[in-house]
């Protein structure tokens, strides 16, 4: 029996994968910071018999990653698969986003990838566990819009992290993934802030754009399936969705047509656009769900 660590497990495509591995026999580990919401996930996970345990964990701090390590050692033995999943996605320009939003973002998005890989892949690397870390970059990566400077910039660390990390790891027999999705129905966006507004006005933006994210075509599950396939094949980059190919093909051909296609979008028509997505949401997401199903 495999154990598999899955950071952001209770919710989103954290608990698709989750669910997903332990549907094939595997000892799931969720760690969130929401305790209670992990807890409800295990619970579900064990209640369709299926083996999960939940775990407390802010992935900005490097000390309780390596408590977590150790405590994983302890209870079950050194992990096999780590699943680098918690994140969050901020918006606003470059110059408007504050320095406190940029290290947030970066230590959520891009450190936590750093501490959980380092602890974990020397944890198999002294057990001589041929194991596999999967690191969730983002299509933002390859592509420099302007509504979201600093995730796109942690995203396009982690995309090179996980490839350092994958040259330096195939010595030992441990694989390295970056995950690099396009929109996914998740809650992403609803978690998120916008520089630059008030507290009412960030509010009423989180609950407008997480609204228009459940328009994405793909879900969670989908998401999962392409962790799951990508660990079994050993892949080193995987983009998940059209939309997501399309920017890693374009990137890589044209970087110039990529900065072309960045500077199309603005707030200005964010704002004018939501008010007439939304009213469409209650017919079109049933009819996405069915589809994607």
């Amino acid at each position: 029996m495999r154990t598999v660590i899955v950071t952001g497990g209770a919710a989103g495509i954290g608990r698709a994968t989750a669910e997903l591995f332990a549907a094939q026999g595997d000892r799931v580990i969720i760690a969130d910071i929401d305790e209670p919401a992990a807890i409800v996930v295990a619970a579900a996970i064990t209640a369709a018999g299926g083996l999960a345990h939940a775990y407390r964990l802010d992935v900005a701090d490097e000390d309780r990653w390596q408590e977590f390590a150790d405590w994983c050692g302890r209870e079950f033995g050194p992990a096999d698969i780590l699943v680098n999943n918690a994140g969050v996605m901020d918006t606003g320009g470059f110059a408007e986003t504050s320095a406190a939003q940029w290290q947030r973002t970066i230590d959520i998005d891009l450190m936590s990838i750093v501490h959980g890989s380092r602890v974990f892949a020397r944890q198999m690397i002294d057990a001589g566990v041929h194991g596999h870390i999967v690191n969730l970059s983002s299509a933002a990566a390859f592509f420099p819009a302007r509504l979201i400077p600093a995730y796109a910039s942690a995203k396009a660390a982690v995309l090179m992290a996980s490839q350092s990390l994958r040259v330096e790891l195939r010595r030992h027999g441990i694989g390295v993934t970056a995950i690099c999705p396009g929109a996914i129905r998740t809650d992403l966006l609803a978690h998120g802030e916008r520089a630059g507004l008030s507290d009412s006005e960030q509010a009423a933006w989180r609950s407008g754009t997480g609204s228009v994210q459940q328009l994405a075509f793909a879900g969670p599950d989908k998401v999962a399936r392409a962790i799951e396939r990508a660990v079994r094949r050993d892949s080193a980059v995987v983009p998940v969705n059209p939309e997501a190919w399309l920017a890693y093909g374009l990137f890589r051909l044209s970087p110039a047509a990529m900065r072309l296609a960045g500077r199309l979008g603005s707030f200005a028509l964010a704002d004018a656009l939501l008010p007439r997505v939304q009213p469409l949401l209650p017919r079109v997401q049933p009819l996405l769900n069915r589809i994607t199903k």
